[in-house]
């Protein structure tokens, strides 16, 4: 009898997994919905018009090949204000010598070799001049240049300049990461992933599945007690 009852629960195992299968829903669009004032995030995803999934506490699922893959990192909205690469703090100091520019990093000291700095409206990526390590990171004495724009490149992390305009007179900057430094842009679809998450932005296999705007009442499904 155990015997028969073991071959039916065999059976029944055997059957129900193609239908199982055959219930994994295709996922169109999503929409990222998270509080500024709490820990939790969360990544929803809708199947026509309705809520399908969500992923929470900073736990990012990743679209890939038709299938859902876990993946640790963060979730940005590409709607909300681009953060700064750098922060840039500028002064006038008597200490400086005349004639000279004094560029602060406040980074740790690996970074000298990739950070670049030019006054150049065309800037070109060309070796700095000495650096001095501090206990804030580096500097770099420069001479003072005709130009009142600073062109900023960290080369681990991009391959074009970011711009700042200095005030008259000033001959000290101190420059710090931002919290935009080392985040990829996405421009053609809404979310702005770490890069760890993908591992090549322009393979479509590795993309999260969305497809244009979300409309407003996919947005209301997505608040809290509305997953209905």
């Amino acid at each position: 009898m155990r015997y028969i009852t073991g071959l039916l629960t065999l059976l029944l195992l055997i059957m129900a997994s193609p239908v199982q299968a055959q219930k994994v829903p295709p996922v169109i669009p999503g929409y990222y919905n998270a509080s500024r004032m709490e820990v939790a995030e969360e990544l929803c995803v809708f199947e026509n018009n309705r809520f399908a999934y969500a992923a929470s506490y900073g736990a990012v699922d990743q679209f890939v090949k038709g299938v859902w893959v876990q993946q640790h990192d963060t979730v940005y909205l590409s709607t909300d204000p681009v953060k700064d690469k750098y922060i840039i703090t500028s002064l006038t100091d008597k200490k400086v010598p005349a004639g000279k520019l004094l560029l602060v990093f406040r980074f740790n000291y690996q970074h000298a070799p990739y950070l670049k700095f030019s006054f150049s409206p065309s800037p070109e990526l060309t070796d700095p001049p000495a650096t001095t390590q501090t206990n804030e990171g580096f500097e770099i004495l420069a001479g003072e240049p005709a130009s009142r724009h600073l062109y900023l490149l960290h080369t681990m992390y991009d391959s074009d300049f970011s711009a700042y305009t200095l005030a008259d007179k000033v001959n000290k900057v101190y420059i710090a990461p931002g919290d935009g430094l080392g985040k990829p842009v996405f421009k053609n679809i809404p979310f702005l992933v770490g890069d760890s998450c993908l591992i090549n932005i322009q393979d479509e296999n590795r993309r999260f599945s969305y497809q244009g705007p979300v409309a407003e009442k996919d947005k209301a499904l997505a608040r809290p007690g509305n997953e209905q």
